[in-house]
Formats: structure tokens, C-alpha cells, sequence
């Protein structure tokens, strides 16, 4: 009779070994894999918002929207019997709600990788629970670009930034954009700076938020990278096209 021969614990301890230097080599591939997966999709998100941008303005005399600033798609914030869906130039409304019915689907507004963004109610002290309803406010518009006849105001379409990643939903150079302001040594000093800084400690990371990477749209269509930066390499006339 044949007596089957077993693993002994040495050998066990082995095999774990070798499965745990596997893991721990094939896990980053596929982190990085997963990233640039969301980067793409990012990528094709930030392109339909340039699309969407232009097809209104053709639909208005080349002229873009007048973007308020507070982000919001509803009044669901305010927990009512009815949620009301707030119009393009309501106060609190988002940006995005004048582009929608170009756009078609909300989710063109998410970045996969955005974490969080910044929200007026949660300075209210009302919490970081408020993050919920601006789930589809993951991109700066361009302030410069907005209220305008783009095609008169701008000659230079690739050069003039559209959307990008970035904490903010709107981009109206008090400090939010990436190149350095007059009097500053470094970018983004409304977030750098002072009590945001301790507010939201992950706001800089977050206008990065692909490996150190900000997707940004250009007024053309094209997309491209903008390396995390403190500003040096960054042109003002890339926003205000002047």
C-alpha cells in the first residue's frame, strides 16, 4: 500500500511565500491598469463637454452661458416633499445644467477618479455628508470662457483651456487656476493657503487627481495632460487668451 505524501509546513509556508511576492508584484500593474482606465474614460468625458459647449453656442449666436457658481443640479440639498430641478440660471444652479440637453447622460460630469469637490454648504458646518449631491461636478469650467462669443473672443482655440480637472466648479482666477497670480509665488494659493488649506487638505491632489495628472480640454477639442505644477510653467493666457 502506497501512503500519499502531504505538504509540510515548511513547504506551505513557501508556496504563501511565493503567492504573497506574486501578489505584491502584480498588484501595482493593475492598480496602474485601473487608473489609466479611468483616465480614459476622464479623457472622453472632458471631450463631450467641449462638444456639448459648442453646440450650444451654435445654438445661441456663438455665445456661451453665463455660469453661475454653486454647483448644484436640484434642490434635493434642501431635503423638500418635492425635489425641483433648478434651471440654467438659477442661482445655485451648476453650470452643467445649460450644456445638458447636449450632453444627454450626467455621468459625462463625473471623473471616476474624483474623490470629493469643493462645496459652499459644507463651510456651513453642515458636514462632509453634503458631498453627495455634487456627484456630477467633477470638472472646472473656465470662467473666462463663459458669457462670450468664443469664436470672436478667442482666435487661438488650442490654446485656451475649456475644462479640466480640478476641485472647483467654476474657475474665476482668485487663486483656482494654475498659473501664478501677479504678487504670488506659487499656483492655487485659495487652496494652498490660509484656512482651506486646513479645510481641505486633499484639494491641490484633487486637481490632479490622474497620478499626478490634470486632464484638461482645450476650446478646439483636443485634451491633454498638465502635469502637477506650482505655476512656473503655466501661461495666464492659457485661461484668459490675452
Amino acid at each position: 500500500m502506497t501512503r500519499s505524501r502531504a505538504f509540510t509546513l515548511i513547504e506551505l509556508l513557501v508556496v504563501i511565500a511565493i503567492i504573497a511576492i506574486l501578489m505584491a508584484i502584480l498588484l501595482p500593474s493593475l492598480r496602474a491598469a485601473k487608473d489609466q482606465a479611468k483616465k480614459t474614460v476622464c479623457t472622453a468625458h472632458v471631450k463631450g463637454l467641449v462638444l456639448a459647449l459648442r453646440m450650444y453656442a451654435d445654438d445661441h449666436d456663438g455665445k456661451t452661458h453665463d455660469s453661475p457658481n454653486h454647483g448644484l443640479w436640484d434642490n434635493e440639498w434642501q431635503n423638500p416633499p418635492v425635489v425641483k430641478k433648478y434651471g440654467p440660471n438659477d442661482e445655485m444652479a451648476y453650470w452643467g445644467i445649460a450644456y445638458d440637453p447636449y450632453a444627454k447622460n450626467r455621468k459625462i460630469y463625473a471623473c471616476p477618479s474624483a474623490k470629493r469637490v469643493d462645496d459652499w454648504p459644507e463651510w456651513s458646518g453642515w458636514g462632509f455628508p453634503m458631498q453627495q449631491y455634487f456627484k456630477y461636478c467633477s470638472y472646472g469650467l473656465n470662467d473666462y470662457i463663459t458669457n462670450k462669443n468664443i469664436d470672436h473672443a478667442f482666435k487661438r482655440h488650442a490654446e485656451v483651456i475649456a475644462f479640466q480637472d480640478h476641485i472647483e466648479q467654476l474657475l474665476d482666477d482668485n487663486g483656482d487656476m494654475f498659473h501664478i497670480l501677479p504678487g504670488e509665488n506659487i499656483n492655487l494659493t485659495q487652496w494652498r493657503l490660509g484656512w482651506r488649506a486646513t479645510e481641505f487638505p486633499d484639494a491641490v491632489q484633487e486637481c490632479f487627481r490622474h497620478r499626478r495628472d490634470s486632464v484638461t480640454s482645450w476650446l478646439d477639442g483636443h485634451v491633454s495632460d498638465i502635469e502637477e505644477t506650482t505655476g512656473e510653467d503655466v501661461d495666464r493666457k492659457w485661461y484668459a487668451g490675452r
